[in-house]
């Protein structure tokens, strides 16, 4: 019987695999003392962080290479100086409270809520990509630098799907699209994702389907809509997030596949066109098909634009989902947290940076590469007590 490994048969159970080791060789910044990490800014985290600095920059480069002339100005007027403008529709608040009672009663906003709530101050001024997270408190790339980090990233992903389609294909798909609409997609976080004392910040408010994951993208379709931007683009922000979104279920043998993401991508859009105040299907966006209106056959540049959004699996499925734990095992066994801190700004703080000087990324392929060892002794090259 053959025991080589070679041909898979007989011989000891191999085990679990020992994967490449790589801590040691990561070029980290100098050790800080705890208390100078609490009392951080986002800013200063971000600033300290090659990975933000490197990825912020790359956007960038990445919008001044934009061929369309109103999508470059575009991205990079949402990386250095965003303003979410549709609003100006509402200007007092008592329109505002007729608008969102409007949502309300047309299933796209939850009663429970007000208009403050889902539109918070400070959308004409609102903070930056270098500072803004990604996501929810506890979800992706959830530090200062976040959004650009996640946004360079899927970026990078467009590019080589767009290459690819072209290249196995023959398609003429314009990169324009993807590129620029995955990172204008993002941009109502920068406003939703205010900052608080406590490193924590302000989180989406329940619209569409009454959950927190779609507010930015029925804002920032409403928001292109209100700027007139054609409907190519305009599709791209509606598009981003559930394109693909499938309902598969067995009858008997077979596969019944109800492909449920054409009518949130529908539904999206006209949640989108009661707050730009515009016909969805004059925009160019949804069509008249035996009594209803829907969602059009989409080309390549937007089932791109939603593929190339899809890192934020592997990032908290994956990584937040156990660095979290992991990081707070160190707080509490090296840096003396006690359990109120786990629970409010030390820990906070530590998490935000460092986070944004590692990603969650890569502190868990440390965890699960080098085991809990090696994530304390990379967190004790960047804080010490």
């Amino acid at each position: 019987m053959c025991v080589c490994g070679a041909c898979g048969k007989g011989g000891a159970m191999p085990g679990k695999f020992a994967y490449e080791k790589f801590s040691a060789d990561l070029n980290l910044a100098e050790t800080r003392k705890l208390e100078e990490v609490v009392s951080m800014t986002p800013e200063e985290m971000a600033r300290a962080s090659l990975l933000v600095m490197g990825t912020y920059n790359e956007l960038l480069k990445t919008a001044s290479s934009i061929e369309d002339e109103g999508y470059r100005r575009l991205m990079t007027e949402c990386i250095v100086e965003p303003k979410v403008s549709f609003l100006e529709l509402y200007p007092d608040e008592d329109d505002r409270k007729k608008m969102f009672n409007e949502m309300v009663k047309l299933g796209f906003f939850n009663s429970e809520d007000d208009h403050n709530h889902v539109w918070p101050s400070g959308n004409m001024n609102p903070q930056t990509y270098l500072t803004a997270p990604s996501s929810h408190n506890n979800f992706y790339n959830a530090h200062p630098g976040g959004l650009a980090v996640t946004v360079a990233y899927n970026i990078r992903m467009a590019e080589a799907y767009t290459s690819n389609y072209r290249q196995m294909y023959g398609v003429p798909i314009n990169r324009d699209v993807s590129v620029a609409g995955l990172l204008i997609h993002e941009y109502p976080k920068v406003w939703l994702y205010q900052w608080q004392s406590d490193g924590t910040w302000l989180e989406e408010p329940r619209t569409v389907y009454d959950d927190t994951w779609h507010a930015h993208c029925i804002y920032v379709t409403a928001e292109l809509m209100y700027r007139r931007f054609d409907s190519r683009i305009v599709m791209a922000m509606a598009a981003a997030h559930q394109l693909a979104f499938l309902d598969a279920s067995m009858d008997g043998r077979d596969v019944i596949a109800n492909w449920h993401g054409l009518e949130r991508v529908a539904h999206f859009i006209k949640a989108a066109a009661v707050l730009a105040q515009v016909d969805p299907v004059e925009y160019g966006l949804l069509e008249n098909r035996n009594g209803e209106t829907v969602l059009a056959p989409q080309p390549a540049e937007q089932w791109i634009t939603h593929l190339a959004d899809m890192n934020w699996p592997y990032t908290m499925g994956g990584a937040h989902l156990y660095t979290e734990p992991s990081l707070k095992q160190v707080a509490k066994d090296d840096l003396g947290m006690s359990d109120n801190d786990l629970q409010g700004k030390p820990f906070n703080q530590l998490k935000n940076y460092v986070w944004s000087q590692l990603s969650q990324i890569t502190l868990y392929e440390i965890l699960v590469r080098e085991g809990q060892k090696g994530v304390r002794e990379t967190v004790g090259r960047l804080v010490c007590k």
